[in-house]
């Protein structure tokens, strides 16, 4: 996974797990890069289990070590050492909860606690919603053009009445701080002249 032409992840921003990943984007998409993430998903629990008491540079050797034995090209270095830190903290770094759990089917998760995460989200992939709890998609769509309302739009701007109380509010105080301030210092000249 280099910067390099042609590689499966060309940018920073297609990195496994982050806000370009097909998985992210939709979950229901088929995700092209699944078997390569999965890959990767087994090479950190791997690690995560013999990561206690070493460094962060050894967990990032231990990695990309990993990676090579899974057949997998290293992802950017930054993202290695967010795996690796991950790791050195006890901590499994999960690309993305489908792919950690299918990770988790082969290979247990290194520990009790991201089991348990896994399992609550796997019951939560099972719970299926009524028919109709969701508007359709073509009901989310609202055109650029489209009023939604006035009370919206009043709730948005504080030019309406509650604005402007606010405002002379905000005036009044500060010419009382004014007022008060300058009579102490009338009365501090007057003390000093005396």
């Amino acid at each position: 996974m280099s910067s390099e032409p042609g590689s499966t992840y060309p940018n920073s921003e297609a990195v496994p797990g982050t806000s370009q990943d097909p998985a992210v984007l939709d979950p229901d998409a088929q995700d092209p890069g699944a078997e390569e993430k999965l890959r990767l998903q087994l090479a950190i629990f791997d690690v995560s289990r013999d990561a206690e008491g070493r460094s962060l540079e050894e967990i990032r050797d231990m990695l990309l070590s990993a990676f090579a034995a899974r057949g997998v090209a290293p992802p950017p270095g930054t993202w290695v050492e967010s795996v690796a830190s991950s790791a050195f903290y006890g901590e499994p770094y999960i690309i993305d909860y489908p792919t950690a759990i299918a990770a988790d089917n082969l290979e247990p998760a290194p520990n009790p606690e991201v089991r348990e995460r896994l399992a609550a989200r796997r019951e939560l992939r099972e719970v299926q919603l009524p028919p109709g709890i969701f508007p359709s998609q073509e009901e989310w769509n609202i055109p650029a053009n489209e009023v939604t309302g006035a009370a919206s739009t009043r709730m948005l701007s504080p030019a309406g009445w509650e604005g402007r109380a606010v405002l002379a509010v905000a005036a009044l105080a500060a010419v009382a701080v004014a007022a008060v301030a300058a009579i102490r210092a009338g009365t501090g000249r007057r003390r000093r002249d005396a």
